[in-house]
């Protein structure tokens, strides 16, 4: 089974798993990426942690329809290994993913 393909990707970005010049080499990469300001105040869910960990939301669009896997490879290539877990498709427009991560 062929994995699916897409040109709209979202993914989070922790401040401790990525480099200090990490603007720059998402803009080296070449493609379109908007980043969300850091968000240090979303509500946890675990019982004693009052807030999530601080992040950025990133929507990552491809000039062609590529896996969700290749976007990752190429982001941890660009940032290191541990600066990604989770690459996920935008099945929405990109409008409706910005605002809903961003509540």
């Amino acid at each position: 089974m062929a994995k699916e393909k897409a040109r709209y990707f979202t993914f989070l970005l922790y401040p401790e798993s990525i480099p200090s010049d990490w603007e720059l080499k998402l803009e080296l990469l070449g493609v379109p990426i908007a980043v969300s300001p850091l968000h240090d105040r979303d509500k946890s869910e675990v019982e004693g942690q009052q807030y999530k960990k601080p992040h950025y939301h990133v929507i990552y669009v491809s000039k062609n329809p590529v896996t969700a896997d290749s976007v990752r490879m190429k982001i941890k290539r660009s940032l290191g290994d541990n600066s990604v877990a989770l690459v996920q498709i935008i099945r929405t427009s990109i409008e409706n993913t910005y605002w809903t991560n961003v509540k």
